[in-house]
Parts: structure tokens; sequence; C-alpha cells
């Protein structure tokens, strides 16, 4: 935070004063608080005051309040209770009842909420230190006791796990949970970790242990007044009346609706009633909270010290700090620049603030282009761009001082939530799909298996952990450590069941012939375009002019790293003289459109026509209104061609279009048609290219010729398929979603008509739709009219995939053009629809959908400024597990979504590679696997590159060439089971030693088990040294090593590799001569050239590190110096 903006705001006369008039009276009353004033003065408050609370109106102001204080640096005093399920409350009543200091940030729903009895909840809280005398054995009984569930991982609050020295435990009292590691009995030390990563973070001195409140006999009596103690409260006047009402009675039965219902639906809405159901509800963030009765005086004549913002004042007591609201800008920069100098030829101190460095240059540069006069006043300090990420500014006339923000100046909405700066690393080991019993799974030699588990068999002289692979006709094959690389797991399109090769017949062998020349061709093919796009002259646009840096600030939403390197490199290939053929793949709402908008203004700035292709009229019509929307402060002349338009609108659009009149159209295959004509089409951008049919794409093809072309598509491509097409396509991956995008609140509730009826009307009452999705077209009429009869005057469009295309399109279009209230439709939903006034989404039946799925219904909504709701309706909290039930509430916009998102995710990408590629390259992918596909793919375009396109790629980065050796031992390496019981981790942890790319990941991977597995054992550590070796080993070609007790011989590069018996040889044998010639020794045998030495050392470590150092010494002195 710029320090400068603090100070001037505590040099306001009225902020001066009001410490000297507020002198610890027990209530005053004060003018609003315009903008970010709040924030400001509770940052001079809390420099002498312990204990801040602030009641705020809705849950988005808490969030944005906590973001702000947290900016402000406040983050580590910060309470927020912006969720009330049991469990929030418990952990933010035991923080608040350790800690001495604390702003506490809530809505006034906490006045209401009846809280459990400070001394009892101290008395049933106990507080585990490192070093105190509680035992391993006393530990693990008292979590018994408290009723903490046993399981193999601790990912819910009440669960606990126990591995070796350590035990992990989620106390209900913390927002964290917590590896408690003994040494013995002694409790040596704790530390916080994240559930999803299973990493832990510091050390922490100490941690709360309580039972769940609802389990335990607490009496629920106090109030949060009970946990203050002389704190300043600031409020509102309004909203504390407002809570002093009496609550409105229920009109309607809840009995009396659930009667008049069709029984076939009542039977699938609510199941069967359970007698113990009747008390769900009081865990969900809905509950409605006690009915008790406020009384306003009795408020404020709690022990605490108010400060209450009234609107009117009532009498001459209110002190006056003469603050008032900053001017409407709304992205006009005209009237911005009015403002600044009406302001500055008055004297005022004009100071913008803006989030960050990136932001501030970018306004700075935008307001110095702009005009002369805002150069001349920013250069004489009398306008100062800081960096300062407040929400809101203000005006005080009487010091003559105004403060502007750029989410003001832009209308941006203000984050809600901080971007997590992880404290916790990212597992190395979850990183790799894992292998589960029962999975296909391919080995490059043998083909498709099904891989049944890990066995220990003698291997040599020792036992060693195998992968056992099971093949047709009773086959099986064991895999031991050394040729882990071999094996993929078998994913392909669609869930596509293999089946399994024969072993030793020529079956397997055939296949991949097959699939490997399908390859070749696919690629060959990519790479001649490729070549001839790069050859061919296209038009060069000129550099950014100011419109297009005022049009790229005015973007809702903060850049994301990735969209800014993607627009960079759009505008690269823009300003270079060949024709841009550049793929852009980013999630849904990942603001790939933005980008597209981008461009096209860049080439319309350039005088060029731009044409947006799209597969459906929904999307044109979407995306219309999106262009129309962001270009309207330029002279851009948008239109749209699709169905929907009349003809003669249509007819009148082609004239203008080869008349050089419209800049930008849009639409549907209706823009391949003979008729149109562009006058001078400068850039085609295609959204969803796969969706078009094969006549489509030829007359593609012949447009694209020599213009450039941004191609959408939503469908993800794996990052490793991206590395092996680099120089066969130009592409780009948005990765990231947006950090200010509101993050969506969702909640999941029993199906109520009256809650759904309440969720609908306060969506309709701000001006907005909903979607509710029902995923049964067989009842689907039957919900609607249930919905008709209780949401009387609501407009129902209905929308599912067995009605006419027609029919449906124009369904979409009326929702669009806000004829209906609510789309109650199936799951189509889920991809292509951006209709940013729909923000609330109701999910039926939600225990029906997968992870994968119900993200992206969610997606769905939350596409603006506005905060967004979602509903998911289960038929009774009971049926569904814990663990779902947080898995549910658990996805928000930044976490990382876990396994069952990134399975789904893996059908997307097999799916995206098809796509990229040709559709005829899912046969391919189905007959290997799409693992052994992106291998061979690789493969393929290396061979090409190095044959016959080796021109075109003398520029291209050489790739490091590495060799896949085996190393054998006379000593035993794996991972104990005593020390970590998973087959399935075990497995992760040796796929993960045994394929490391840069050998810094060995220490991430010690670090990562020892975390949390405890110390490791000596036969781990070996295992480990002996991956460092393998790594070695990799990069200097080697084919094998043998550790025997008496000799170790190095097995040297196959004959086929040329280059190192033409270039290297000579200087290994020069190198052996000159320094290891007592010790090591050449030997062939027919044409397989080893080195051999006696094995004289006296332990194993003795020898792995010696060998290590020899290998790196001969990776050093003969790969990498010649």
């Amino acid at each position: 935070m710029n320090a400068l903006l603090f100070e001037k705001f505590k040099e306001i006369n009225s902020v001066s004063k009001f410490r000297e008039h507020f002198d610890n009276q027990k209530v005053t009353y004060i003018s609003p608080l315009p903008g970010s004033a709040r924030s400001l003065l509770i940052k001079t408050l809390f420099a002498e005051e312990k204990q801040i609370v602030i009641f705020l109106p809705n849950r988005i102001s808490v969030d944005e309040t906590k973001v702000e204080l947290s900016e402000l640096g406040f983050d580590k005093d910060l309470i927020v209770f912006n969720e009330f399920s049991q469990e929030a409350i418990q952990e933010n009543i035991t923080t608040l009842a350790k800690k001495k200091i604390f702003i506490l940030l809530s809505t006034y729903r906490l006045l209401k909420t009846k809280l459990p009895n400070k001394q009892e909840l101290k008395k049933n809280t106990t507080i585990l230190e490192a070093g105190s005398d509680i035992t391993y054995d006393e530990l693990i009984d008292y979590l018994e006791l408290l009723n903490y569930s046993r399981d193999k991982y601790v990912g819910n609050p009440g669960d606990f796990s126990v591995r070796g020295s350590l035990i992990d435990f989620w106390s209900y009292s913390e927002k964290l949970p917590c590896r408690v590691e003994f040494d013995g009995d002694f409790l040596e030390s704790i530390r916080n970790f994240d559930p999803e990563s299973q990493r832990s973070s510091g050390r922490v001195d100490s941690v709360s242990l309580a039972p769940n409140i609802s389990d335990s006999e607490e009496t629920i009596n106090s109030t949060i007044f009970d946990y203050l103690d002389n704190s300043i409260t600031f409020a509102q006047k309004f909203e504390l009346r407002n809570i002093c009402q009496k609550p409105k009675k229920k009109s309607i039965e809840i009995d009396s609706i659930e009667n008049d219902i069709d029984p076939e639906l009542k039977e699938e809405l609510f199941e069967e009633h359970e007698e113990d159901e009747k008390n769900e509800d009081e865990n969900t963030d809905d509950t409605e909270c006690d009915e008790t009765i406020l009384n306003f005086n009795e408020l404020l004549s709690q022990n605490v010290r108010w400060i209450i913002e009234e609107e009117i004042s009532e009498d001459n007591s209110r002190f006056d700090f003469h603050l008032s609201e900053a001017p409407i800008i709304n992205s006009n920069f005209d009237h911005l620049f009015r403002n600044l100098i009406d302001h500055s030829a008055k004297n005022f101190q004009i100071i913008i603030t803006a989030e960050n460095e990136l932001r501030t240059k970018r306004l700075a540069d935008l307001l110095i282009d702009f005009k002369d006069e805002l150069a001349e006043l920013i250069d004489h300090g009398k306008i100062k761009i800081i960096d300062s990420p407040i929400k809101d500014g203000f005006i005080s006339k009487s010091d003559k001082l105004l403060i502007l923000t750029d989410y003001q100046i832009f209308n941006k909405p203000y984050r809600t939530t901080l971007p997590s700066k992880s404290k916790y690393k990212k597992s190395k080991v979850k990183d790799f799909a894992s292998i589960k019993k029962g999975d296909y799974v391919v080995h490059e030699t043998f083909g498709i298996g099904k891989y049944v588990g890990l066995e220990t068999i003698k291997i040599g002289l020792i036992e060693q952990e195998s992968i056992k692979i099971l093949y047709a006709e009773g086959g099986v094959v064991y895999v031991n450590l050394n040729y882990l690389s071999l094996i993929k797991k078998f994913s392909s399109n669609e869930d596509v069941k293999p089946r399994l090769s024969t072993l030793g017949s020529n079956e397997w062998k055939n296949t991949k012939k097959k699939v490997k020349s399908k390859i070749k061709d696919a690629a060959r093919e990519l790479i001649k375009l490729y070549a001839l796009r790069k050859a061919s002259p296209g038009f060069q646009y000129s550099e950014d002019t100011i419109w297009q840096n005022e049009l790229e600030a005015s973007f809702l939403y903060q850049d994301t790293p990735d969209q800014v390197k993607v627009t960079e490199e759009v505008k690269n290939d823009m300003e270079n003289g060949n024709p841009m053929d550049r793929l852009v793949c980013g999630d849904v709402g990942f603001g790939k459109t933005e980008i597209a908008v981008r461009a096209a203004f860049k080439a319309v700035s350039d005088g060029k026509q731009v044409g947006l292709l799209v597969p459906t009229t929904i999307l044109a019509e979407q995306h219309f209104s999106t262009f129309k929307e962001r270009l309207s402060q330029f002279p851009v002349k948008v239109a749209v061609l699709s169905r929907f338009v009349k003809q003669s609108v249509q007819k009148e659009i082609v004239q203008q279009l080869a008349e050089g009149k419209i800049d930008i159209v849009i639409g549907t295959h209706r823009l391949l048609s003979k008729d149109i004509k562009f006058k001078d089409l400068g850039l085609l951008i295609i959204d969803e290219e796969h969706r078009f049919g094969v006549m489509a794409k030829e007359k593609l093809r012949s447009l694209k010729a020599n213009v450039d072309t941004l191609t959408l598509t939503a469908t993800p491509i794996p990052r490793t398929l991206n590395l092996s097409l680099l120089g066969a396509r130009d592409l780009s991956i948005i990765a990231t979603p947006p950090p200010n995008r509101q993050p969506i609140y969702t909640q999941v509730q029993k199906f109520d008509i009256i809650k759904v009826r309440g969720w609908i009307k306060k969506e309709i009452d701000r001006g907005g739709q909903i979607y509710f999705v029902h995923d049964r077209v067989q009842s689907i009429d039957k919900i609607a009219e249930y919905l008709r009869k209780h949401i009387p005057n609501v407009k129902i469009g209905v929308a599912h995939g067995q009605m006419k295309s027609s029919s449906l399109e124009k369904v979409l279009h009326d929702f669009m053009n806000r004829e209906y209230h609510i789309l109650l439709a199936t799951k189509i939903i889920e991809s292509g629809l951006d209709i940013p006034n729909v923000n609330t989404i109701v999910i039926n039946r939600a225990d029906r959908f997968g992870l994968a799925e119900l993200h992206q219904l969610r997606g769905r909504v939350g596409r603006s400024n506005r905060q967004a709701f979602a509903y998911l309706l289960v038929p009774s909290l009971k049926t569904i597990s814990k663990k779902a039930l947080r898995r549910l509430q658990a996805i928000k916009e930044y976490t990382d979504l876990g396994e069952g998102f990134n399975l789904s995710m893996r059908d997307l990408e097999i799916r995206g590679a098809g796509n990229l590629l040709g559709t005829e390259q899912s046969g391919a992918i189905d007959s290997v696997g799409f693992d052994m596909y992106v291998k061979m793919l690789d493969e393929t375009v290396e061979e090409l590159k190095q044959s016959e396109f080796k021109e075109e790629f003398k520029e291209l980065p050489v790739t490091i060439d590495r060799s896949e050796p085996t190393i054998d031992t006379y000593f035993e390496l794996g991972i104990p089971q005593n020390y970590m019981p998973d087959q399935s981790d075990r497995l992760s942890y040796y796929t993960a030693m045994f394929s490391i790319v840069k050998v810094e990941e060995v220490e991430e991977i010690k670090e990562d088990m020892e975390d949390r597995f405890g110390k490791m054992p000596k036969i781990v550590e070996h295992l480990m040294m002996t991956a460092v070796l393998r790594y070695y080993a990799s990069i200097t070609l080697l084919e094998r090593i043998v550790i025997l007790r008496d000799r170790i011989t190095i097995i040297l590069p196959k004959a086929d590799r040329e280059d190192f018996y033409k270039d290297k040889f000579s200087v290994l044998m020069q190198m052996i001569m000159n320094t290891y010639s007592k010790r090591v020794q050449f030997k062939q045998v027919k044409d397989v050239m080893k080195l051999e030495m006696k094995n004289e050392f006296r332990s194993t470590d003795e020898t792995l590190n010696y060998l290590i150092d020899f290998i790196k010494e001969i990776h050093s002195e003969v790969i990498i110096s010649h």
C-alpha cells in the first residue's frame, strides 16, 4: 500500500478531529463514509485500538472489505464471518476466544445468531503444544474419544489418520488440518497442511482440539457480545433498525405444498422422508437465523463502543466528515478528462490509484497519451498515479482532495478473494495420473493389459516390488521399477473398453506400426501447412494505438498472466509479415473472447474487416452482444448474420460488407455463402472449428489462404501436445481464471419450493434471469408446471436435447432477449451458453451429476460484475456422503479441483487432441491409448524435424536427447509397506522418482515424502540415490548399470547412436585413460561397449555416491563439452 494515500487521509481536517470527538463515547453517530474511507479510518483507529468489529449489509461487502483490509496490511488480524454453518461458527469463535487483537467482519446476521457459551467452549477445547506431555497413544485415544473418524487421509474436519510417527487430524475448531510428529512419546512438532495436496506449511506453536459442537452437550445461549470487550463497532443505523423489526411469517405451510404435487415428481424431488431429517437443515448455510426480536436500544447498551453511520441526521449530534462520493466516470475518458481538469483548476490534489504496478503504468500511459494537458498535470505532480488496491475513492471538498481508483474509472468489480499465495508446495507426486488396481495400462513392448497391483518378487538375488499386469489368455508380466517408464495408463475417447493384447503374438507390433504411419501423415500435413504459411507474405499491422490501450485498460477483469502472454503472442503475429494461424484454447470464462475482441479491434484500427465464424446461432448472438458492448465507446460497426436476422436486414448487411461499411461481422456458416464478399478481409476468427462440417472446413481453407486466422476452442489441449507440436502449429493456452471474478456462492440444499421461490424472486427483483437445471426429459414439463403454480407471473422457457433444433434455438434466443425469466433446461446448457444477465443457477438432483459437470454448469453464471449464486438441490442431505457434500461446497473458483475433475479434464483433452490432429486420429488414440499416442507423436514429430523438414526447423531449440537406462543392484530398493501402507501411494512415488526431468525434483519428492510419512528408512534413501543415478545415466545416454557385490558394469550407448561414437567416444576414452586408467577398463562384447570396475566400496551409500559423481563427470566432460 502506498504510504502517500494514508498520510493524505490522516491530514484531512475532519479525520484528525474525529479522534477527540469520539473519545470513548458509548455511541457516536457519524455521516456516511463513502468509498474506501471506512477502511482507511479503521487503519487510523487500529493503531491504538485492539478490537474493531464491522457489520456490513451483505456477504459481498464482507468479502470485499476483507480483501481491502488485507491489502492495507491487516491480513493476520482479520476474523471473517461470511458463513453460518456450525463448522464455520465453531472455527471462528474458537479463534475469537483466543485472540486479544482482531478486526471482525460480519453481516448483521451475527447479531441474531446464538453462539456456544464462552466458558464451556474454553473448557471443552484442548490446546496441544510442541513438547507438551501427551503421548502418542494418548492422543490417538483422545481423538477416538472425541468421535473423530480414522481414515487413510485427512480431508474433512473430524478426520484423523496415523502413519508411523505422524498423526494427522483436522480439529473442528481449526481452519486447517494439522500434522503432529512424535519422536517416541515426545511431541516434537506441529504443522498445518493443505488437505488437497497433503503438503504441510511451516510449523505452528500450538493447535486447538475440540469436539464437534453439534455433538457435544454445550449450551448455545451466548451472543457475539459475550466474546467482545469494549470493542469499537461500526454499523449503519438503517441496517440496525432493519434487523430489529419483527420477522415476517411464512404464509404457506410446507405440508400443503408437498401434498399438491404429482406423485411421480414428489418421489423424484424428495425421496423418502426420514424422521430424523427434520434437523438436517441446521447444518446448511441457509438456515433461518434465530427468530429473536432484537431491541435497538438494548443493542446500543451492550459492552461495545458503537460508531454508527447515520444517513440523515436526526439532530445536530452527528459528527460530519464532509466526505462525498467520487464522480462516476463509467469508462468515459472525455468525462474523466473534464473532471480532472476542473478539479485541478480548483487546486485539488488528485490521487488516482490502481491495483498494481502494471495497471498503474498502463493507466499513466493512457492518460499521458490521451491529452497533453493531462501529461503536464502528471509531470507537475498535480495528479499522482500510485499503486494502492483500494476499491473506491471519495472527495474532501474542504481539504481539496480527490481520490479516484481504476475500479471506479472503468467500472470494474472489486475482488472478493485474495490471490492464494500458496504456502504449500504442490505435491510433485500428485501430478502423475494415478493407476489404480483394475485399470487398463499400455506397456510399450507387450501392449494393453490390466494392472492388478504391486507384488514383491525375486529379481536376480533380491526381492523387489514390481507391477503385475495381466494379458489375454492368462499371460502375466511383472515390470520392475527400471521399466516403469514403459507403462502408461490407458485412456481413450468416451471410455472405450480396450481388448487385452496376447503375449507372443505380432498383433501389438502391427497396431503400433499402423498408428505410427497415421500419426506421420497427420503430422506431415500439419508441418507442411505451417511451413507454407510462414513462407507466404501477409498484411503487417501497425503497433498499438492509444485507442487499443484504452480498450484493453477498460476490460472488466484483471488480465491473468496467461491472458497478457496470449494477447502479446496474437499481436506479435499480426505485426509480423506472415499470415497468422494461431489456436487459443482455454476453459469457458477464461477470457478467450476478450483476446478476440482485442485482435479484431487491432485489425479494424488498420482499416481491415473482421469475420467471426461461430458454429451456432446462439453463439453468434452472444458474441454479437459482447463485441457491441466492448466496442461501444469506439466508432466500430459490428453486425450479426444469423437465422434470427430478417432477410431484408441480411441483404443490407451483405451489401454494406462488400462496400466496406461494416467493420466486424459475426455469423454462423451463413458467412461462407457465395453472396458474402468482403471489401478487405484482414482477420478471420473461428470459434470451435471442430464443430463445423467438412464442406464448411474446405470453404474455410480457401478463405484462410493469406488472411490472419485466430481459432478459439474451449476444449483443452494437453500441454504435452503443445510441446510436441512446437513448430507445427502456433498454440496458446489460457489456463487460469480471472482473479477478480466474483466467486459463485454455492449452497447444497434440500428441495424446498419456498426457498426456491425466494431465490428466484430475489434474482428477478434485481433484473436478472435464472437457469433451472433438471436433467430428466420425462418429468421436465411436470416440474415446469409445479414452478408456474407456486411462482406465479414468472415466464419459463423449457429447453432439452430432444426438441427440434429450430425450436430449441428459438427458446434460447428468446431467453437471451429476456422474454423468459427462467430457462428450465437439461444439462445442454453445460457448454457454450454465456449470458451475463443470468446470475442464479438452481441444479436439481445435484447428486446425479459428476463433479466436473457441476463445475461446468456452475460456470454458466458469474460472468458479469454481479454476485452469482448456485444452489445444488439434493433430495436429502442424509443420502449424500459427508465427503461429497464437502466437495460440492468446496468447488470454489480457485481450488485445485482434485481427481474427479482431472479425470474428466482428461476426457476433454483426448477430444481436444483428436480435434487438433483431425478426427481420423480418434481411432488411433483408441487403439494405443492417449498417453502412448502422445509419446509416439512426440517421437514422430522429432523424426520429421530431423529428416524431411530439417531446413524448416533449424531455428528451433534442440531437444535434449535421453536414454531409458536400467539400474540393477545386489541390494534391495523400494518403499516398505510399514512406512507407506497404501499401494497406490507407493506406485505414485515410484513413478515420480523414475520419471524425473530435472535432478532438483528428487529433493522435492524427498521433502514431500518425509512431510507426509516421516523420516525415510535407509532402503528408501538408496532408492532415491538410485533415481538420481538413473537420471544422470539417462542424460549421458547410457544403457544400463549393473552393481554386483564384487564388480560394477556400465553399458555405453547402443551402436546405432552414431553421433556418440563419431564425436564423443574418443573424448570418453581420453578421460578414462587420463584419470581412471587404474580403476576402470573398457570391454567390448560383440557390438556392446562397456566400462568395468571392481566394487571395493565399504557401503552401499559409498558405491552410489561414487557412481553418481563418476557419471556426472562423464556427462559434463563428454556430452556437454562436445
